[in-house]
């Protein structure tokens, strides 16, 4: 009787624990990006107001989370969600014959699109190549994809800038919400929701349906005119 008394407490324990866990992950989860948002400003204002950009163009390296980093003192931890898999960690790796740029060490291996990580930047927004650009920054430095400006950006507190990503080694580090089977969503491993920044550094947690869903509210929040552009929708 004793037995079948703790067999039951523990069946009806256990996932209140588990469920107490991942709420614990999240929050942490939370944390790191408020802390990313708060190296966001201050990049914002040691660059003339714009954002860092998501990545050049060939090769590809993967700029954003260097450029914040350098914001952190060099801080990875805020960088890595504690829900993810271990191969989902940035950390640094080093070899030889690579210069210092981007926010990177001499010598630090670049992030690229098959580099697994935990979180994404809004770098085109609801479509890809569009001029005027409606994203964060696509390919660093071009003249029509490249790193915008603050005074750009219409709404900033209800614009998305990073957010979970999927972590599944392709595009890790970028977010995109559109329909495609191939989508760079936010990922909606929190208990179906994912946790944002947003454009003026602040960070909330959403429904990741609501945040993908092909509806005006949501897709506005993905551009930086303010505008759903359903004539991009797929």
């Amino acid at each position: 009787m004793v037995i079948a008394i703790i067999a039951l407490l523990i069946a009806i324990l256990l996932p209140a624990l588990g469920q107490a866990r991942a709420a614990g992950k999240q929050t942490v989860c939370l944390a790191n990006l408020g802390q990313l948002g708060q190296a966001l400003v201050h990049y914002q204002a040691a660059n003339k107001g714009y954002f860092p950009g998501h990545h050049t163009q060939s090769p590809v390296y993967i700029v954003w989370p260097p450029r914040l980093r350098f914001q952190l003192n060099g801080v990875m931890k805020v960088f890595n969600c504690p829900s993810v898999l271990p191969e989902f960690t940035w950390q640094r790796v080093y070899k030889a014959n690579m210069k210092a740029e981007y926010g990177y060490d001499e010598n630090e291996k670049r992030l690229n699109n098959v580099s697994g990580f935990s979180y994404g930047y809004n770098d085109w927004g609801v479509q890809e190549f569009t001029v005027p650009h409606l994203g964060l920054g696509g390919w660093v430095g071009h003249k029509d994809f490249g790193e915008v400006k603050d005074t750009r950006v219409a709404f900033p507190s209800e614009m998305v800038m990073l957010a979970d990503s999927k972590s599944d080694f392709n595009w890790d580090t970028a977010l995109d919400p559109s329909d495609a089977a191939d989508a760079e969503w936010p990922s909606p491993r929190h208990a179906g929701g994912s946790n944002f920044v947003w454009g003026d550094g602040h960070a909330s947690a959403k429904k990741q349906r609501d945040m993908v869903a092909p509806t005006l509210e949501a897709r506005r929040k993905w551009n930086n005119d303010g505008k759903a552009h359903e004539e991009y929708w797929q």
